[in-house]
């Protein structure tokens, strides 16, 4: 019987750790950590998530250390799980930047509407591409992908055991300086057409000086953006789904490095 308890006893205890990883991640993680996506429904899914995950880990040695041990060991996890989920939305901050890049070059920069993610001001073409991301990713199942991933984690980071390195702040200013890279990517067409329309009406106002080229521009570069935009849809797409098949890996070099600190 007291080998029964103390088993049971185990099990509660890595099921909150893997509450806690678990629950930091979905907090952070695209969909899940939207204004209208249910408080509760996120829990109920950090809960069963641990559920399945915990009877599978080995078990943490809870009775070595003492009550202050384990506060920190729950911190230590929840950092992991904001960490991980931070890399997982890295992909969406870059198409929001790319879309912000092709409002500035459509100048639609001035017209804002609400953030289906956060309800804050955002231009069209950002929440486009937010959609964009949101359906290769669903349709796709990645987001399967991208927990299994995060499972994958407990391989190399087991509980508590995550550690600060200089290398793991490389890692993550790298992965974050990639999102300008992808965004400049995704927005290249119509920031090649923006040129283009400028370069035209430059030569105009060199042959008609008086014609005013701002205002005849505007909307001229509007409509070829977006046709462009339209046009180029695909190769957007393609651009969002190879960073997002490269999530598992970048979830597991992350949980890598911090077991390696």
């Amino acid at each position: 019987m007291l080998q029964i308890v103390l088993a049971v006893d185990f099990d509660v205890h890595n099921w909150i750790f893997v509450f806690v990883r678990v629950g930091a991640f979905l907090s952070v993680l695209p969909f899940f950590a939207t204004t209208n996506f249910p408080a509760q429904l996120r829990v109920a899914l950090a809960a069963l998530s641990a559920l399945l995950l915990a009877p599978s880990l080995p078990a943490y040695p809870h009775h070595e250390s003492g009550l202050a041990s384990l506060i920190g060991v729950i911190a230590v996890e929840g950092g992991v799980g904001v960490l991980l989920g931070f890399i997982a939305r890295l992909v969406f901050y870059a198409v929001d930047l790319a879309g912000s890049l092709i409002a500035t070059e459509m100048g639609l920069n001035l017209a804002s509407i609400l953030s289906p993610e956060t309800n804050a001001p955002t231009q069209a073409p950002s929440s486009v591409m937010f959609f964009l991301a949101a359906v290769v990713m669903l349709t796709l199942d990645l987001h399967h992908w991208m927990l299994l991933g995060f499972e994958r984690t407990y391989r190399v980071l087991p509980v508590g055991g995550a550690h600060l390195s200089g290398v793991l702040f490389t890692a993550i200013v790298a992965y974050s300086g990639r999102i300008f890279w992808v965004a400049v990517q995704i927005a290249a067409p119509v920031m090649a057409a923006s040129f283009i329309v400028t370069v035209v009406f430059a030569m105009l106002s060199r042959a008609v000086p008086a014609m005013n080229v701002f205002a005849e521009s505007f909307a001229i570069r509007a409509i070829c953006g977006l046709v462009v935009f339209g046009f180029t849809m695909p190769l957007m797409a393609q651009h969002v789904l190879n960073y997002l098949r490269r999530l598992p890996d970048d979830l597991m070099t992350v949980a890598q490095l911090l077991g390696a600190g």
